[in-house]
């Protein structure tokens, strides 16, 4: 008895015991899941599709969309940047100071998704150029993202303007849009990569074209129900002429360790993804497939991570700094079991997922080599995504999530890829394991942070 008391004790210490926090949490983490259960699902049409071209159509449509991936760590990073402030304006109350926000980060991910756009077009060769050398993986990869890149600026502004919402607990709508967006991409895939209904066959191009499709219908519901429906926050057209000054060096201030943080992120990622592309096409296209249920495994995991962001940015908006450190908690604990839960779907799933592409006996020999062990790595992961991504940033400590992120990455992660990968000329899933041995560096680092509670920083401020 004296035991329980004790624990007892212990949790309502450390821990939120309140329903009504995790009632929040689950909230916002199931839409947020659901819409990644899309984003799957997509995915997954797309290699599967894909795949009965054989590999080569895997890698090119992989490799090429991995300028799209650096402009989604961009958009990511300014999104995200004005959302810590709004999440914590949002705990004030003050929703004109959200709509001023909202406007600064709209205009800052349109710049970029233009110059990004301009750039595929006009140079898609030579930009492929730097991911391989093999001259077949560089003409499929050139075809898919000179369509692909068309498409980068309905995403960047619907993406952008669903993300504020998010930061202001509505998340419904951006599930509702996500949906019906599935359906006009897989239609649009089947369409077009096969010339179905009278349409020309385009291949890999008609997979860039279906998604391109799908964006666009993305940015028109968003549109809608921007003029006509939301009420919450009332961001409107009008709002982009509003650019305040006053809030601009607030914005910068928390989005440019966040930029910073996504870019060097997203740049990191592309290295290891030249390094993969040199090793073999065979590597590329196993990376690929384990890529694709590394998302059905981590729904939960970035839902959580996202709704960790929220709740924390509100409760320090709201003056409950001191409750700050029991939230952070809580969300660890969370994260962690979410992590192993997410392992253990990845080992059982593993087997048919894999069976599902036509590809060579070698690639799917390693891909399931790459999925066993990415199970076995899951949980430190997600503690890595949750405390990275929500609690840090949710708590306005941009500077030190970028620092430990970006920090574990280009000093653990990248050269031990570089090193194995083309130097040493190791197995491909040893390769991929050093990869990805920047997470439990970053964890360690990032427990000793929150311990201290130096993490919690109010930059809400009174007087806007």
């Amino acid at each position: 008895m004296h035991v329980l008391i004790e624990a007892r004790r212990f949790m309502k210490e450390r821990f939120m015991t309140d329903k009504s926090f995790y009632k929040t949490v689950i909230a916002i983490t199931i839409p947020i899941a659901l819409q990644m259960v899309i984003s799957f699902g997509v995915n997954v049409m797309d290699s599967v599709m894909l795949g009965t071209l054989g590999d080569l159509a895997i890698s090119g449509a992989s490799l090429g969309g991995q300028p799209f991936y650096l402009l989604m760590g961009l958009g990511f990073g300014l999104s995200s940047g004005g959302t810590v402030l709004i999440s914590q304006y949002w705990g004030k109350g003050n929703k004109d100071a959200i709509r001023r926000i909202m406007t600064l980060s709209m205009w800052f991910v349109i710049i970029a998704s233009f110059l990004f756009s301009a750039a595929c077009i006009l140079f898609p060769r030579q930009i492929m150029g730097a991911y391989s050398k093999d001259p077949e993986v560089i003409e499929a990869a050139t075809q898919y993202l000179q369509v692909l890149a068309i498409g980068f600026m309905f995403y960047s502004i619907s993406n952008n303007y669903l993300s504020s919402l998010r930061a202001v607990e509505s998340v419904k709508v951006a599930t509702i849009i996500y949906i019906i967006s599935f359906f006009v991409n897989v239609g649009a895939n089947y369409t077009f990569i096969y010339g179905n209904f009278g349409m020309p066959r385009l291949e890999i191009r008609g997979a860039a074209l279906g998604t391109v499709i799908a964006r666009m219908s993305e940015f028109l519901l968003a549109f809608l129900y921007m003029r006509f429906k939301e009420n919450k926050i009332g961001f409107r057209l009008k709002d982009l002429w509003r650019f305040d000054k006053g809030l601009l060096k607030d914005y910068v201030t928390n989005a440019l360790p966040v930029v910073g943080n996504e870019m060097l992120w997203s740049l990191g990622s592309t290295v290891m993804a030249m390094v993969i592309g040199r090793v073999g096409a065979g590597f590329v296209a196993a990376n690929s497939i384990a890529g694709v249920i590394w998302q059905l495994a981590n729904l939960f995991v970035i839902g959580i991570a996202n709704a960790s962001a929220v709740v924390t940015g509100k409760a320090i908006g709201e003056g409950r700094e001191e409750e700050a450190q029991k939230i952070s908690n809580s969300l660890q604990l969370m994260g962690l079991l979410a992590g192993v839960f997410a392992g253990l779907i990845i080992i059982i799933l593993r087997g048919p997922f894999v069976g599902l592409y036509d590809i060579s006996p070698a690639t799917r020999d390693l891909a399931m080599q790459i999925i066993a062990i990415q199970a076995l790595m899951q949980p430190v992961i997600a503690l890595d995504i949750i405390c990275t991504i929500g609690i840090l940033r949710g708590g306005g400590d941009t500077t030190m999530a970028f620092i430990l992120d970006c920090g574990a990455l280009w000093l653990v992660g990248v050269p031990l890829g570089i090193v194995t990968g083309l130097v040493w000329h190791w197995a491909p899933p040893l390769v991929w394991l050093m990869m990805k041995m920047d997470s439990p560096v970053k964890v360690f680092l990032i427990f000793l942070r929150l311990r201290s509670g130096k993490w919690i920083k109010n930059v809400a401020r009174d007087d806007v």
